[in-house]
């Protein structure tokens, strides 16, 4: 939990100065964050309302740093999302979910990719029968088919297998569309 917190506190150093986590020279960064953005950003309208409230009614020190701790921990994770993106390149496939989740796919076990909307019910981040689900604001729409298993560690540090994985891109074709580009363009001129 603590490492948790702490990528989330350092991604906001990555989201105010515009930079992105792990994304490098000829990787493709994937955003996801559009869909749960206004469900935090509601959260953290909430908690700071909360806050103001409760210091003009009871005025307890402790309270307060409770709040700003609050405050301070949800804008880390809505830097997170934003500064921590799926990331692909010709190797791999690197999934996320903000500070709290992190997947290598080598791209050779990708057998198939498509589009595919799903409603969810439950958690974020649920691994079952063989399959992740990587859900942004109660949605998965891209689902990824694997050769063989992958290991999975979730957030809380329990391991499993997934074969099938199911997330959320903000623009899903783009993300196939990165996913199809094989290899980089050829050289013209050289010998």
């Amino acid at each position: 939990m603590l490492a948790h917190e702490l990528r989330a506190l350092a991604s906001l150093g990555y989201w105010v100065l515009g930079r992105r986590h792990g994304v490098g020279p000829g990787q493709v960064a994937i955003s996801y964050h559009a869909g749960g953005g206004i469900t935090m950003w509601l959260f953290l309208f909430g908690i700071v309302i909360e806050g103001v409230a409760l210091e003009l009614w009871l005025d307890w020190p402790i309270l307060t740093v409770m709040h700003v701790y609050l405050v301070l921990a949800c804008l880390g994770m809505i830097a997170a999302a934003r500064a921590r993106p799926h990331v692909v390149d010709e190797h791999e496939v690197r999934l996320r979910q903000g500070a709290a989740f992190d997947l290598r796919i080598p791209r050779e076990l990708i057998v198939s990719a498509r589009a595919g909307s799903r409603i969810h019910d439950s958690g974020f981040v649920v691994l079952e029968d063989g399959r992740l689900d990587l859900v942004v604001d109660s949605r998965t729409n891209v689902v990824l088919e694997l050769a063989e298993p992958v290991t999975v560690v979730r957030p809380l540090g329990r391991t499993g297998e997934a074969g099938v994985i199911r997330l959320f891109a903000d623009d899903p074709r783009e993300f196939l569309r990165t996913l199809s580009i094989s290899a980089p363009p050829a050289r013209h001129g050289s010998d």
